[in-house]
């Protein structure tokens, strides 16, 4: 299905939209053609009296019960809202129970409704996907939608927002339109010369390819600059036993998550934690001591030491303040290569002259931290966001959040533009330029949803269902710099 959208809609379907767990308020929707009438039947007004259909008003909330028809008893003080179309967020009716946040309670309505004929339980993404279908929103909105559900940090929401208001929805509309003007010029060119007052210029095609390149670039850039805001960041904690690597972790996490002792190798396994550093949501992970050991258990811990500090954005290699640094520390410094690291000399509580600390020249500048007494920690933090993000006080702050797949749409768009200005370039008839215009056209029209398919739709919308796992595993402290 290209650039049509269709009304799916030919059944009824409903869900419980609030997250699970016990809560104040708790709310089921039912989206379709028999949203009121399937709700309808099972609420009741004040002495248990049928709401008459034609006291229905649009967007205004009823007090009432909702009924369990099966044993004649009321399930729960509910308030019901109908949202009649086009003016809902699904574009069709849509019907709301507001109830008790109670899990019992939310799943005996949600039975009841699905026990009406043509109701069905809502896909993974079902209310937001059939929104898309019936044009109230477009694909940029939908997958926005998903951002601001699972938003971890407050620059999250911010980022999303401008995909809310539709600002990139018109941006690539507006990059679309650029492209639609040319093929149209240059294929009116090619099929009514004698019409055409003037030549196409090529020099005029090459700039404008040439500005939609660089447009397309920024916009990547963009990605590359706000993933680490929507994905969150990997920061390991490595180095030999005992010198304070989860005193470290506790100390970053505001929490007792490690276990700390004084006897070398108490912790055995990877331990993490996640938190919020400088509007970043970051998993901190605590390793086992990296050093030669013949104990099983602990040659396990140390091998996915190792494979964490492949996979971190950031490491943080922690040594011991005012000692000299041991084999064991400059095989954990060989082991990180070239990734990001940060040294932590720990302990300096301990250290009467704290500028004793001597490391070879290629080592970075340590911090000088105490995670038993916070000493330092603040400047630590401030180097983890730096580091982390990449930010400069002169980097300027990105238009957009793009996800992975919008970025994948503009590199194939931004791929068939530099293919299309390399045939002017070298002087080749316009029209073969056409065919390399037309599938960056195409790419970007995938990329908002003018073009797309099913498989695409079911791979997008299905992702909603591990919205509230993802919310809840980074539900942190709120620990920024």
């Amino acid at each position: 299905m290209n650039g049509i959208l269709h009304n799916i809609s030919t059944d009824t379907i409903a869900a419980i939209s609030t997250a699970m767990g016990s809560a104040g308020i708790g709310i089921i929707k039912v989206s379709g053609p028999l949203a009121i009438n399937s709700t309808l039947s099972l609420f009741r007004q004040k002495n248990y009296t049928v709401l008459p259909e034609k006291k229905i008003i649009s967007h205004k909330m009823i007090h009432g019960w909702m009924l369990d028809p099966d044993h004649d008893t009321m399930i729960d003080e509910v308030l019901w809202v109908c949202m009649k179309k086009p003016h809902s967020y699904t574009g069709e009716d849509v019907a709301e129970i507001h109830t008790h946040g109670s899990h019992v309670v939310l799943q005996s309505i949600l039975e009841q409704i699905l026990n009406t004929p043509n109701v069905r339980l809502a896909k993974p993404g079902e209310f937001t996907r059939r929104a898309y279908m019936n044009g109230r929103i477009d694909l940029t909105h939908a997958e926005a939608v998903m951002d601001v559900i699972s938003a971890q940090t407050q620059q999250t929401l911010t980022l999303t927002s401008a995909h809310l208001t539709g600002q990139l929805k018109k941006t690539i509309e507006s990059m679309r339109d650029q492209m639609i003007q040319w093929l149209a010029t240059i294929e009116a060119s090619i099929d009514f010369p004698d019409d055409m007052s003037d030549e196409q210029d090529p020099s005029d095609i090459q700039a404008s390819l040439t500005s939609l390149i660089d447009q397309i670039n920024h916009y990547i850039a963009d990605y590359h600059q706000t993933a680490i805001y929507r994905d969150g960041a990997k920061v390991v904690i490595v180095g030999r036993p005992n010198v304070g690597k989860s005193s470290l972790l506790n100390c970053l996490l505001a929490k007792d998550r490690a276990i700390v002792s004084n006897q070398p190798g108490t912790t055995r396994d990877v331990i993490d934690g996640q938190v919020n550093i400088a509007n970043v949501p970051m998993t901190l992970f605590d390793t086992a001591g990296i050093h030669i050991s013949f104990d099983n258990i602990e040659q396990q811990g140390i091998s996915r030491a190792k494979a964490l500090i492949q996979q971190a954005h950031l490491i943080l290699l922690v040594i011991e303040a005012g000692k000299e640094l041991t084999q064991n520390d400059f095989q954990i410094y060989d082991e990180i290569g070239n990734g990001k690291m940060i040294v932590c000399a720990n302990k300096i509580d301990q250290v009467q002259h704290q500028n004793t600390i001597h490391l070879p020249e290629h080592w970075p500048q340590p911090i000088n931290i105490s995670a038993k007494y916070h000493m330092g920690i603040d400047q630590l933090k401030q180097t983890i966001a730096t580091m982390v993000t990449g930010n400069k006080d002169n980097m300027p702050s990105p238009e957009f959040m793009i996800n992975l797949r919008q970025k994948n749409c503009l590199e194939t768009s931004k791929e068939c533009l530099e293919q299309a200005l390399s045939a002017c370039v070298n002087n080749m008839p316009l029209d073969c330029a056409t065919i390399d215009i037309s599938l960056a056209l195409d790419a970007l029209g995938e990329m908002i949803g003018v073009v797309h398919n099913e498989q695409m739709l079911d791979q997008i919308f299905s992702s909603f269902c591990s919205i509230q796992v993802r919310a809840r595993k980074f539900n942190m402290v709120k620990n920024s710099t």
